[in-house]
């Protein structure tokens, strides 16, 4: 009796844990199907370059967000391999050098390491994604990149700068591709990219420009990085929360935008500088440009000054000098008006307190009647505002190889001191950077922050490395391809288009490794033969291209 109980007690206890079992089975999630590998994302399409000898595969990794880079702000540019794309980014992470969007233009040369770029960026650098504009230019025949999903996969060694490190260190040196590399077009890919353009190959072009607060770009080789906090400082003074970029005391509306972009020492003393063609004189004084010691007026071809042909039209004399001359036709017929404006008694129009206050000098029947005064065959086409024709130069450093790369301009000093530093091609061609004036660069007082130091005058054969408004700026001639003057031709264009140069002092950029001539590729000599023909060419095209301008290069 004792015993039956006892058998069934521990089937009723057997039966309660059986039910328990299932109740608990029943409550966990089920299980997760397989993974399956990720699938490659649809093919991008791709839209032949000018020549027809390229394809362009914008956005690869998928479009930018919405609010990608939004203005004003500071988009860094670059180009290379597949192996140098890499090495740009590792160097752009390195210690935070460069926290904002970036645009890459990448040869898918060789294709092996464009496959390794992409996985990288799907996996341990997924998380450049969300601020990177990724672009790839194949040959016309090749087939388009395959773009994994990114997923988390395991992780690699070093995290995503080991990863890139790994994807730079299988490079082949360069310019031995075995195809012409297409700097120039791969130049004009990333700074459509940082301006935010979809289509075309070119950057700019003539569509209007943006507010002085909109956005910028710094265009760089992969191997050249910015120092640390340039992105920083530049936005600074756009965003006018703290000190204005162009220094203390100077002209507050120097390029046309807003009070924050005040001239520096460089400007002191010269009223409008960069409004009004006097201000590129001689740095820093403030020479009429009438003066008999100025040989260079503004009707000679030569000008110093440089100015667009529209300041001095012939159907508009002085037309800088009487501020109604476009406002009131019979300003420029009556033969007297200049004359008037020379006499000793009246030596500007703007002096003569009667000129302005006089209630009838808005009545002129002829000002408002004239049915044609809209269609003056001789009146200059509107411009732009000042600011739009100006580029911001960061003087170019390298550095020895081996050697850390300075992130501020005391840590510069140092290795210049030491013989680790020097100008950007100081060897090869130190007259391609002369212009930035290294002396008078180093000689400037300390600065509490990123400001304009002074204005240089263009001289051939300069290549600045600059920051340019995002609109508006020529594009590179995509003509061009490998090695030399594919920077020297469109830094030629900037100065025949009227642009100005303005060196940034408290930034600068700089290369890995001194420039030497047995550092380079063999057939270096060709190309620079071949480029230098091609470069004559252009040039005679500048001068059909703007007409009108006095400037030559």
């Amino acid at each position: 009796m004792g015993r039956g109980r006892l058998l069934g007690g521990c089937a009723w206890l057997l039966g309660g844990l059986a039910l328990l079992q299932t109740l608990y089975l029943r409550a966990l999630p089920p299980p997760a199907p397989p993974r399956r590998p990720s699938k490659p994302l649809p093919p991008p399409r791709g839209v032949l370059d000018a020549s027809g000898t390229f394809r362009l595969y914008r956005d690869v990794l998928g479009p930018p967000p919405r609010r990608w880079a939004p203005p004003p702000d500071l988009v860094l540019a670059t180009h290379g391999t597949p192996g140098r794309a890499a090495a740009a980014l590792g160097g752009a992470l390195e210690g935070g050098r460069w926290g904002g969007p970036l645009s890459v233009a990448v040869f898918g040369v060789p294709r092996a390491g464009l496959g390794q770029l992409l996985r990288v960026l799907g996996g341990p650098c997924r998380g450049l994604r969300g601020r990177l504009r990724l672009h790839v230019v194949l040959g016309a025949a090749e087939p388009p990149p395959t773009v994994t999903p990114p997923s988390r996969g395991p992780a690699a060694p070093g995290g995503c700068r080991g990863a890139l490190g790994r994807v730079a260190a299988a490079d082949p040196p360069s310019y031995t591709l075995g195809v012409p590399y297409p700097g120039n077009l791969l130049r004009n890919v990333a700074w459509a990219g940082a301006a935010g353009q979809d289509m075309g190959g070119g950057h700019g072009g003539p569509g209007p420009p943006g507010p002085m607060g909109g956005r910028f770009v710094l265009l760089l080789d992969a191997d050249v990085v910015p120092s640390r906090g340039l992105r920083e400082g530049f936005l600074r003074a756009l965003r006018g929360g703290g000190p204005p970029l162009w220094g203390d005391g100077g002209d507050p509306i120097a390029l046309g935008g807003p009070p924050s972009l005040q001239a520096s020492d460089g400007l002191k003393g010269v009223p409008n500088a960069l409004d009004h063609p006097r201000g590129f004189g001689v740095l820093g004084e403030h020479r009429g440009l009438n003066a008999p010691e100025v040989p260079n007026r503004l009707g000679s071809p030569n000008d110093v000054l440089g100015v667009p042909t529209f300041f001095h039209d012939p159907g508009v004399p002085n037309a800088l000098e009487v501020p109604n001359a476009l406002e009131v036709p019979n300003v420029l017929r009556d033969p007297n008006i200049l004359k008037d404006l020379n006499v000793p008694e009246v030596p500007n129009a703007l002096e003569v307190p009667n000129v302005l206050r006089d209630p009838n000098i808005l009545k002129d029947p002829n000002v408002l009647e004239d049915p044609n005064i809209l269609q003056d065959p001789n009146a200059p086409a509107p411009t732009r505002p000042p600011w739009t024709q100006v580029v911001f130069v960061l003087p170019a450093f390298e550095v020895r190889l081996g050697t850390p790369v300075p992130g501020t301009k005391a840590e510069l000093q140092r290795l210049w001191g030491t013989g680790d530093a020097r100008p950007f091609y100081g060897a090869l061609c130190p007259r391609c950077q002369a212009p930035t004036d290294y002396g008078r660069w180093w000689a400037l007082p300390p600065a509490p922050h990123l400001r304009v130091a002074y204005e240089a005058p263009w001289r051939d054969p300069w290549e600045p490395f600059y920051v340019g408004p995002a609109h508006g700026v020529p594009p590179f001639d995509e003509r061009f391809l490998q090695y030399g003057f594919n920077r020297i031709s469109q830094a030629c264009e900037l100065h025949v288009a009227g642009f100005r140069f303005a060196v940034l002092d408290g930034a600068f950029v700089v290369h890995s490794g001194f420039k030497e001539a047995a550092g380079f590729h063999g057939g270096r000599g060709a190309e620079q033969h071949r480029n230098r023909l091609l470069f004559r060419r252009f040039r005679s095209e500048l001068r059909r291209r703007y007409p009108r301008s006095p400037r030559r290069c």
